[in-house]
């Protein structure tokens, strides 16, 4: 019963069967392969116009190779505060830059606004975490003001998609309308926190950018020999749905956890994807968790405050047993 984080759970039985498909036979090494070309294809149906991807193992890679595209050892990059590239990747956006600096701004619910972007007295790239390290959503107007700002002062737009699927899948949208139609020059395709095995992709919207990135891919080490292995799960991910049908599923699973225990302990921000944040007593967090419940601290928003995800693989049995475990603990 484990709502640490959507990187504690396995794959989805479809990516592990694509796996063992790649793994037939032999391929043309270091991205070249019939693989990766399909998973190119697919991604140029998916967003409506032609792309480059680049498949790499981790979501820090694909964040700093992103922002180093855009930006040189003298650039600076907006972000919010509590943006994971400036709270949890030890500075990679700026070591594979070459010295580039994060200004991170605040804003309410982990969102940047427009307002405040434009406080900023320059900068050249804007990283933009949709969904946000809140949990919560830009929608594509809120999207479009932020990419129409950094245009307009010269910058390039990134976005940290660790949790797109689940971002696509709560709003409905086209994956085209929350990324270039909006202004954004490229994305960061999470798949690990949603049923690949250990797997992300840069989707690069603009041709500019293709070579230098691929060249800082190659050169940072991140072009893996056996490439196939990740455009193999990336494949099957985008195949059938799987990464909406998987977003859905862990979406509504938070949403039924949030139904459960509101009005047992307090609710911190809006539920809007996969990802609670609430305040309960220690004493409660202890009793849960010697029950079998796994959870992370989240002193970020504030003493006694808790973060719980759940996955493209949460049961209704595991998240109705914690509602009961709530509900029961707070009867007087």
């Amino acid at each position: 019963m484990d709502f640490r984080s959507d990187n504690t759970h396995g794959c989805s039985p479809e990516i592990v069967e694509a796996l063992v498909r790649a793994n037939r036979g032999t391929m043309t090494s270091y991205g070249d392969d019939a693989v990766t070309a399909r998973l190119r294809d697919r991604c140029c149906e998916l967003f409506a116009c032609d792309v480059d991807v680049f498949p790499v193992l981790t979501g820090t890679a694909a964040n700093a190779l992103s922002i180093a595209s855009m930006t040189t050892p003298a650039s600076r990059i907006v972000c919010h505060s509590e943006a994971h590239i400036h709270l949890e990747e030890l500075g990679a956006a700026e070591f594979l830059s070459g010295g580039a600096k994060l200004v991170p701004i605040d804003g309410v619910d982990g969102k940047l606004n427009d307002k405040d972007v434009a406080s900023v007295a320059s900068f050249d790239c804007l990283s933009i975490t949709q969904a946000t390290e809140a949990g919560t959503l830009y929608r594509p107007d809120d999207l479009a003001a932020l990419g129409g700002l950094a245009h307009a002062r010269g910058a390039g737009v990134h976005m940290d998609g660790a949790r797109f699927a689940n971002a696509v899948a709560a709003l409905g949208c086209a994956p085209a309308d929350l990324t270039r139609r909006v202004g954004v020059d490229v994305l960061s395709f999470g798949a690990t926190k949603n049923g690949a095995m250990g797997a992300e992709m840069i989707v690069v919207f603009r041709k500019d950018l293709a070579a230098r990135l691929g060249a800082l891919w190659h050169r940072s080490g991140h072009r893996l020999s056996k490439s196939r292995f990740l455009s193999a799960q990336l494949e099957a991910y985008l195949t059938d749905d799987l990464w909406l049908r998987n977003a859905r599923h862990a979406n509504a699973a938070a949403a039924r956890l949030a139904h459960g225990i509101r009005g047992h302990v307090e609710i911190l921000r809006p539920v809007e994807v996969n990802v609670l944040f609430v305040r309960m007593e220690d004493s409660l967090a202890a009793a849960l968790r010697a029950q079998g419940f796994s959870f992370y601290d989240w002193e970020l928003f504030g003493a006694g405050s808790k973060r719980l995800v759940t996955a493209f693989d949460s049961t209704d049995a595991e998240i109705d047993s914690f509602i009961a475990a709530i509900q029961q603990s707070s009867c007087p």
